[in-house]
């Protein structure tokens, strides 16, 4: 079937391309290193390409230096000075934080969990590594844990803010909770609870783009054609490079037979052959075998090579188109 996407309309598999959350866990135990330990978070080797800068006196300072250093893009900078503090105070949940968010950037999932897990060992009510290392599980397809660190972050943050009386706290670890929430409803079927959810997460970061892109996907999930048009262009407003939003983008204008419109989005994201494919496939789910039929051929002539995908759901319309007419015939 379609390469990339569920075999139905209202499939799953979508969802997971789109969270670009954090991830959860608690960790047990607390975790002392050793300095040779703390090297290990230099991505497995210790760089020497920053070790001539001034050494922070203290674990503020380091964390100061290290947030500054991330703020201009430096994030080779900002790990040193973050590993840093860890030779000052080696039960330093606020660098252990920081690292693991550095190396979810760099896609280092197994530095990010260590040290994560690391932060949560020190501080089990940590809120933003809660939701951090919430949705590692997510995307990994850990739900039970997925859930359970979620909520925990979010049952923290309530009580947080009800007993901060100028309610001034940074919002993004609840919003990113929230977020991975509603995917787990999406996931679940249920479809109104994960867009309640989406919307609260949209109330504290209206500017999210990968909540807007899951809520549209989640009144795609619904056959909400338009609505979900309307969150994958204000998602593309907010960053005009996200590729699943232009790929969902394509599947909605598919949905509503704007194959040209569907053509184009959809080729900002992948070769013309598995544009054709995936637009062939759509067409099939909505009954249009002899244009699905169309669409596949056009994608084989257009792959530089065989294309397996594209042969066996030419094959598969094929037995559709042939059921039909028995069908008609009887």
């Amino acid at each position: 079937m379609m390469s990339g996407t569920v075999k139905s309309p209202l499939g799953k598999g979508l969802l997971l391309m789109t969270v670009v959350l954090l991830a959860g866990c608690a960790a047990n135990s607390q975790m002392e290193q050793t300095s040779s330990d703390n090297d290990a978070f230099y991505e497995g080797k210790p760089t020497l390409a920053y070790s001539g800068l001034p050494r922070a006196a203290t674990v503020k300072q380091g964390i100061i230096m290290g947030d500054q250093a991330l703020a201009r893009g430096e994030t080779d900078e900002a790990l040193y000075h973050y590993v840093q503090v860890l030779d000052l105070e080696s039960e330093s949940a606020a660098a252990y934080f920081r690292i693991g968010q550095v190396h979810i950037g760099r896609g280092n999932e197994k530095l990010a969990s260590l040290a994560l897990r690391s932060a949560l060992g020190i501080e089990p009510e940590h809120i933003g590594a809660l939701t951090a290392l919430g949705v590692l599980h997510l995307k990994h397809n850990r739900y039970s844990e997925a859930r359970t660190n979620l909520d925990k972050a979010l049952e923290l943050d309530r009580k947080r803010f009800e007993a901060s009386a100028e309610q001034q706290y940074d919002a993004r670890s609840p919003s990113r909770a929230y977020n991975g929430l509603g995917v787990l409803a999406d996931l679940d079927g249920n479809t109104a609870e994960a867009q309640r959810l989406y919307q609260i997460s949209l109330s504290i970061r209206p500017d999210a783009a990968d909540t807007l892109n899951n809520l549209g996907y989640s009144y795609y999930l619904d056959a909400r054609w338009d609505d979900a048009e309307r969150q994958f262009r204000k998602a593309l407003e907010i960053d005009p490079e996200y590729d699943q939003v232009w790929r969902n983008l394509g599947l909605v204008y598919a949905r509503q037979q704007r194959y040209l419109a569907a053509l184009n989005a959809l080729e900002r994201v992948m070769d013309s052959a598995k544009a054709h494919n995936d637009i062939g496939y759509i067409c099939m789910l909505d009954g249009r075998y002899s244009l699905a039929k169309q669409y596949f051929e056009k994608a084989m002539t257009l792959s530089p090579t065989f294309y397996p995908k594209a042969k066996e759901n030419l094959t598969y319309v094929e037995r559709l188109q042939e059921a039909a007419r028995e069908q008609v015939g009887r």
